[in-house]
């Protein structure tokens, strides 16, 4: 970085940090939900579900590549 360019972002730094602190002392935040453990285990339990094993492909196959091959069916 040039001399010019080092003293220019030496010069805008606290600027920068000034607008980001002041953002996040204005930004205001969901509060977390709790997820019950019977939940938890039900979208455990739906995922997994959801999963296919597919074996003998080459490592060079693609995700688009499999998609494309199941469009057709339905999930």
């Amino acid at each position: 970085m040039s001399t010019n360019a080092t003293e220019t972002v030496a010069a805008a730094a606290p600027d920068t940090v000034e607008t980001v602190t002041d953002a996040l002392n204005d930004a205001t935040f969901a509060p977390k939900t709790e997820i019950s453990e019977a939940d938890a285990a039900h979208a455990a339990s739906a995922a997994e579900g959801r999963r296919l094993y597919i074996g003998n492909l080459a490592y060079a196959t693609t995700e688009e590549q499999l998609k494309e091959f199941f469009e057709g069916f339905s999930m």
